[in-house]
């Protein structure tokens, strides 16, 4: 499978169903500039003032184009100005759509992969920023007539300078445009001599000079002349044939072939006009050599070889050596060679990219011949291909003539995974709508056929796509998918849920224990206090009951604010005690950061015995509740629920309030007490009136 990032989205092509849509967190790192090697730049005879007059044009800033015949050395000339020191971008345009382009001229400026080294696709925006920022020399090589890549790279790369060759003028708006004549004399003649490899013979001269002439230099029929003298014609035959035309000249090429050389450059006229890697020819050709035979057709002037192993026929020659050269392969059997070829390459053997315009081109002459079912087969070979390698454009013309022909032919399954592809696409294209009636129509078709991986697939996608936007609008924007976990996160979260749970569990047990003792709403302790939870009148250790003796009292006496004075016996905790004080608002608050009495304190709510009680020991609370039910509070507090006071001193004299100075004696000029909720509590409190504020209590009784 291929996987391709996508803004924040990963596609990946799986094996039979077509794409797969995802949410993507991989970091995209910012693309980095690539190291240029120096190009060895080509053998250049005959064009050093027109070499000079466009590299005063391109350094004043100015784009130039050359047009001119096939054959007239428009390549040669651009790619030895592409290769003169500074960075530039060679695109041989053909087929290519206009973001195809863009997108090729990227690649061979920067490095786009993102840090885990997945290849990443960038937006045409991007795209035209990323040019733009390095403002490079473009190259663009083998431009059709009316072809709008020029004149759109133009617009959108105000400041580079473009350098253009085709048939035709296409650039326009100011740009010099040149028409590229043949070599000079001189040079012609130099070129033909070492072409034909030994001297040109004295007597030989005025049919040479007469013949040059004819092909009126163009370097193409120059070579193809020498090779026809080296093969063994006669000089003059050679002269006579190319008088009537440079078409001539092919014909009488094309007449001395062997069967491997026919075949090789019969599939190269099936596809003319690409450049393709000598396996792809010997895969669609069937041929055991297909290097070499490429080779010894180079030399003959037949084939153009760019690059060490790149093959092409010119667009110019199609006709010609189509004509001759049909009965010489199979459509059929050209295909069928190619699957198994491609197959061999998306598993990593050679780059399936380097032959997909082959592929495309394969295709395009299997629609002109309505041989549905083979395009179909191709369209399916090539998206895979044009997918991986990011030519996106094109890809989409590839799915649209695939359906077309499975329409045709009613090949329903291909139809579906034609449609499924084309939703993807509109997906990457931001046209969220277009996408999901795509990926509708490929789900009906594969659920009325019983595909069930195909249909689920596609299901996946629907979703993804129809989720893009919650508010409704025309934009895309991914749904997010499942986050990655954050294991220190779900840890905490699981130990809050236990502390949580066991606070609940200890103030459930502690209510039913109150409960047993008799007497008023049960008190719930704070978790971690020191020694029971106590209510009315307190003594000294080793009593019982309220008014039986010193000591702690466990019945508990009610307040008469229905709450509750709690309070632990000696000895059981280090000098702490908590109180808890009902409070005013029928909404619980909730504090953040818990409130602890570090002193020995006494609390001053009267109990039903109208004795203080007074504690002597203190304990500690080291754990928040929060309580769920209002209460009446006793103090000033703004707080909207139970609180914790938290005494900064030892008291003999209560307050009412909780650290305020406004009522009560003793607690003058103590700093306000945080209010703390209680998690996990009871309601505990009701709302009655404050208690009456009580004296001083005195020694305790004998």
């Amino acid at each position: 499978m291929d996987s391709v990032l996508y803004g924040s989205s990963r596609i990946t092509l799986t094996s039979r169903s077509g794409t797969r849509l995802q949410r993507s967190e991989l970091l995209v790192r910012d693309p980095a500039p690539r190291h240029q090697r120096a190009a060895a730049a080509p053998v250049l005879l005959g064009r050093e003032d027109v070499l000079a007059t466009a590299w005063r044009e391109v350094l004043s800033g100015r784009s130039v184009e050359f047009h001119g015949p096939c054959g007239a050395g428009k390549t040669t000339l651009l790619r030895h100005l592409a290769a003169g020191g500074r960075r530039s971008a060679f695109v041989r345009v053909g087929r290519t759509p206009p973001d195809d382009v863009l997108h090729l001229l990227v690649d061979q400026l920067y490095v786009t992969v993102s840090a885990d080294r997945e290849p990443v696709k960038y937006s045409r925006a991007v795209c035209e920023r990323l040019v733009g920022h390095l403002r490079p020399l473009i190259v663009l090589d083998e431009v059709p007539p009316g072809s709008p890549v020029p004149g759109q790279l133009a617009a959108a790369l105000p400041g580079c300078v473009l350098v253009v060759a085709g048939e035709q003028p296409v650039l326009g708006g100011g740009a010099a445009s040149r028409l590229l004549p043949g070599l000079p004399p001189d040079a012609a003649f130099d070129l033909f001599a070492r072409s034909l490899g030994r001297p040109v013979q004295n007597t030989e001269l005025p049919v040479v000079r007469r013949l040059l002439a004819d092909v009126r230099g163009r370097p193409l029929s120059v070579r193809q002349a020498a090779a026809l003298v080296r093969a063994g014609y006669p000089l003059g035959a050679v002269a006579e044939r190319a008088a009537r035309g440079p078409r001539e000249l092919d014909r009488m090429s094309a007449g001395r072939l062997s069967e491997p050389e026919r075949k090789a450059l019969a599939v190269l006229a099936l596809v003319a006009g690409t450049l393709v890697p000598g396996a792809w020819v010997s895969a669609a050709g069937d041929i055991t050599y297909a290097v070499q035979t490429l080779l010894a057709l180079h030399e003959r002037g037949l084939v153009e070889q760019p690059q060490e192993d790149r093959f092409g026929l010119p667009v110019c020659l199609q006709d010609s050596f189509r004509d001759l050269l049909l009965d010489a392969v199979s459509l059929s059997a050209t295909v069928n060679g190619l699957a198994g070829w491609l197959e061999d390459a998306l598993q990593g053997e050679t780059d399936a990219l380097e032959g997909v315009e082959g592929l495309v081109g394969l295709l395009g002459y299997a629609a002109e011949r309505a041989e549905w079912r083979a395009v179909v087969r191709l369209a399916k070979l090539a998206e895979a291909a044009l997918f991986a390698g990011r030519r996106w454009q094109q890809w989409k013309e590839v799915l649209e003539q695939g359906e077309d022909a499975a329409r045709r032919i009613g090949d329903r399954a291909s139809e579906a995974l034609f449609a499924h592809e084309l939703g993807t696409v509109a997906y990457t294209e931001d046209r969220p709508a277009d996408a999901a009636a795509r990926f509708r129509c490929a789900l009906e078709l594969r659920t009325a056929l019983g595909d069930a991986a195909g249909a689920e697939l596609t299901r996946e996608n629907l979703a993804y796509v129809t989720g893009a936007r919650a508010d409704g609008g025309d934009g895309a924007r991914p749904v997010p998918g499942p986050p990655r976990p954050n294991v220190l996160r779900q840890a905490l979260l699981w130990l809050a849920g236990l502390a949580a749970l066991v606070v609940v569990i200890a103030a459930v047990r502690q209510a039913l224990a109150g409960d047993g003792d008799g007497g008023g709403p049960p008190a719930v302790p704070l978790p971690g206090a020191s020694g029971p939870v106590a209510g009315g009148s307190s003594g000294s250790p080793g009593a019982g009951r309220s008014g039986e003796g010193p000591g702690p009292v466990t019945g508990g006496s009610p307040s008469p604010g229905g709450g509750r004075v709690t309070s632990s016996p000696s000895g059981a905790s280090p000098g702490r005690s908590v109180v808890i004080i009902p409070d005013s608002s029928r909404s619980p608050s909730v504090s953040r950061s818990p409130s602890v009495s570090r002193s020995p304190s006494v609390s001053r709510s009267p109990s039903v015995s109208r004795s203080p009680s007074v504690s002597r020991s203190p304990s500690v609370s080291r754990s928040p509740r929060v309580s769920r039910s209002p209460g009446v509070s006793t103090s000033p507090s703004r707080s909207k629920g139970p609180v914790i006071r938290r005494e900064t001193g030892p008291s003999t004299t209560g307050s009412g309030h909780d650290g305020d100075d406004e009522r009560g004696g003793g607690g003058g000029g103590r700093p306000p007490v945080p209010h703390v909720a209680m998690p996990g509590s009871m309601a505990l409190l009701s709302g009655r009136p404050p208690a009456p504020q009580l004296p001083p209590p005195g020694p305790p009784p004998r």
